[in-house]
């Protein structure tokens, strides 16, 4: 077959505009990613006069209420922080309490949900932070010898139910704090025990799924208040074991002293929220 002149120009000018095309609308679609983050569908944020530190997902995995937290607290959910990796910023960030609704605009998992409780922080705090990571001692929390003891989460089962704290009471009426969650990372859940320990837990199990939780153990602060300090709290069980011996026994894990990194946020600004 013989191609005009005309005919190949007209050809390749095509060929040219259909790739530019494509190249534009590649890019457009990226620089729409990169603009559209996620994000409540609705959201409100309220100064409140008094203090109450409550922060939680409400079942059905769209919507994040806090009740009279201060700014630094919140950002312990929404970066998952301890507070002690929190510094810099000014005094009403522990001081001044906020209530906040915010819903999605469908059901998300709790790590989209704290992407968008943090995307709702910069916007409405104005907040900036700036991360740095330290070396320091930390507990590495890792897989027990004898393997993990959780059950996986059915992957098919969308709950999202928080961890969070529980009590059993025995029959002779002592009492054996502990936690349970369902769909819980091995990131998140050391990030939890980072919370209630004297240092930082990293994750080093190589567990890649979502589990179900589940153990009895009595966190360091509480034992004064209860049998052993002979406190005006409720007496302890004295089968109620430390964390380093309940995570082998119950979960299949444990925490051994390493080194590692620790990620800190530096508060650069942040500005009292006006309006709603």
């Amino acid at each position: 077959m013989i191609m005009h002149k005309a005919d190949f120009t007209a050809k390749a000018l095509l060929a040219t505009a259909m790739a530019a095309t494509l190249v534009f609308s590649i890019r457009a679609q990226s620089q729409a990613g990169a603009q559209d983050p996620l994000t409540f569908d609705v959201a409100s944020v309220k100064p409140v006069p008094d203090r109450f530190g409550l922060i939680h997902q409400l079942p059905g995995n769209q919507t994040y209420e806090i009740k009279g937290a201060w700014l630094r607290l919140i950002m312990t959910v929404a970066y998952q922080v301890t507070d002690r990796q929190i510094n810099g910023g000014p005094s009403w960030m522990t001081s001044d309490f906020f209530d906040i609704m915010a819903k999605a605009a469908q059901p998300r998992n709790s790590d989209d949900l704290h992407t968008m409780l943090r995307h709702l922080l910069e916007e409405r705090f104005n907040l900036k932070v700036r991360r740095e990571a330290r070396q320091e001692t930390v507990w590495a929390l890792t897989v027990d010898k004898g393997g993990s003891k959780m059950p996986v989460h059915d992957p098919e089962d969308k709950v999202h139910e928080p961890i969070g704290g529980q009590a059993l009471r025995g029959s002779d009426g002592t009492l054996c704090p502990g936690i349970s969650g369902q769909n819980v990372t091995m990131n998140y859940f050391a990030f939890f025990l980072s919370r209630g320990l004297d240092r930082g837990v990293i994750d080093k199990t190589g567990l890649p799924g979502a589990y179900d939780v589940k153990m009895q153990y009595m966190p360091e602060g509480m034992r004064l208040g209860g049998r052993e300090g002979g406190g005006g709290g409720p007496e302890i069980s004295p089968d109620c074991a430390d964390i380093f011996a309940a995570l082998p026994k119950q979960l299949g894990l444990r925490l051994e002293s390493a080194k590692g990194p620790v990620e800190y946020l530096v508060v650069e600004h942040a500005e009292k929220p006006t309006g709603n």
